[in-house]
């Protein structure tokens, strides 16, 4: 029987204030939903295992403050991430407009050695609010194609 190959990556969440990042980040690893918000301080990660094909994964994803005030603490946060999800909320088109300050502020701090191939994943969250009536983000512009 072959062995396992571990690899550790490391994915950092992204995204306005409000938008859901912390709760993605619960529901994927721990499959919970809490319904009380509470706003992130810093950052915090968790960790989850996956199995593709012949390889074992650990993630370790790492939720961010969307406020401003905690963005200076991006590049420690950043350093050595190997994929970024950007995240906003269909409701509110402010977050959907800033994706491309977040995406960009990511690759300023985090200084990937080859920022125009470097993994971004886009989320629209909150698509079960309200029945999809309070949705402003209908479509997704695709702002870089990945080959």
């Amino acid at each position: 029987m072959a062995s396992r190959r571990r690899m550790l990556l490391k994915v950092i969440i992204l995204g306005d204030s409000g938008v859901g990042k912390t709760s993605l980040m619960n529901q994927y690893v721990n499959r919970k939903f809490n319904n009380q918000y509470k706003a992130t301080i810093g950052a915090d990660f968790l960790t989850k295992e996956i199995q593709f094909e012949d390889r074992l994964f650990t993630l370790q994803i790492w939720d961010t403050a969307g406020q401003e005030r905690f963005q200076s603490l991006g590049v420690a946060f950043y350093r050595g991430a190997d994929c970024c999800v950007l995240v906003y909320d269909v409701n509110v088109a402010k977050s959907f407009d800033d994706l491309n300050n977040w995406r960009e502020e990511f690759l300023i701090q985090a200084t990937p050695s080859d920022p125009e191939n470097f993994p971004f994943v886009v989320l629209g969250n909150k698509v079960d609010l309200d029945g999809g009536n309070s949705r402003v983000v209908r479509c997704l512009i695709v702002l870089h194609s990945f080959t």
